[in-house]
């Protein structure tokens, strides 16, 4: 009998221990600021949407695995001096002892309905935290219509959410020259409302892109480059935008939960 006091007594000294531990863990990840995106890239609206499998992620092993995925991956990853992603190097800068392993697997001209295919494969073998999807640039040029390109987008998104896989998506590419196209601004359109309806984190590429192109073509007296998004400062801009995005929803609180009215209210 006495033995089993004790074993009681000791259970719920751990137990209260592991409790102490874990709100101090959690203290301390509340008090990370977001990474500073440099002054030339301008200050991108950052949403407070959590990952909250990225931060079960982050609180049980200090890791987080990233898989890119769509087009140029160095378009959202960046360049780093030593090799590595900036993505990376930001990460693991801004929050301390955290390890980021990024899986590239980018893959140019591919439409979002082969990338959804090539997306349950890659979480299968790999299983990451997030998947960084760009996506809408290569089905908008091959005139994939809206409803279709939409579908393909919804249903990897769904199939992510089912398997405890953060999302975030990343749009299109900027060019002066797209403004005008409608059918692109249609599939732009299109991910912005996926996004919102399925209440997942989006990269607004083509958004800070014209921002950003315009404010150094100002700056320098020089024409705006048609492909901006292309430079090595486009590159590394979207790093920082993506990086401060990830801290961001790492360390977001879960939206409060609201219930619904009664009849009559």
């Amino acid at each position: 009998m006495a033995n089993r006091k004790h074993r009681s007594r000791l259970s719920a000294a751990l137990l209260a221990t592991g409790l102490i531990l874990a709100s101090v863990g959690v203290a301390a990840q509340a008090e990370v600021a977001p990474p500073v995106v440099s002054k030339e890239c301008g200050e991108p609206g950052i949403a407070d949407r959590p990952l909250p499998n990225s931060a079960t992620a982050l609180q049980q092993r200090k890791r987080i695995k990233i898989l890119a995925i769509g087009a140029s991956s160095t378009a959202v990853l960046g360049m780093g001096r030593n090799g590595s992603p900036l993505l990376e190097r930001i990460l693991e800068r801004t929050v301390k002892g955290l390890d980021v392993e990024i899986i590239n697997r980018g893959f140019s001209g591919e439409l979002a309905d082969a990338a959804g295919e090539r997306i349950r494969i890659e979480v299968a073998l790999n299983q990451p935290d997030i998947v960084l999807w760009q996506v809408g640039t290569n089905d908008a040029f091959a005139q994939v219509s809206v409803a279709d390109f939409e579908a393909s987008v919804v249903n990897t998104v769904r199939w992510l959410k089912e398997h405890n896989v953060d999302v975030i998506l990343v749009g299109l590419q900027y060019a002066k020259s797209l403004a005008k196209d409608a059918h692109y601004q249609a599939i732009r359109m299109s991910l912005r409302r996926v996004a919102l309806a399925e209440n997942v984190l989006r990269i607004g590429r083509y958004e800070s892109m014209e921002v950003l192109a315009r404010t150094m073509a100002s700056d320098s007296g020089r024409p705006e480059l048609e492909d901006f998004g292309l430079t090595e400062a486009g590159f590394n801009c979207m790093a920082q935008y993506i990086a401060r995005t990830i801290t961001v929803g790492i360390f977001a609180k879960p939206p409060k939960h609201t219930p619904a009215p009664e009849p009559g209210k």
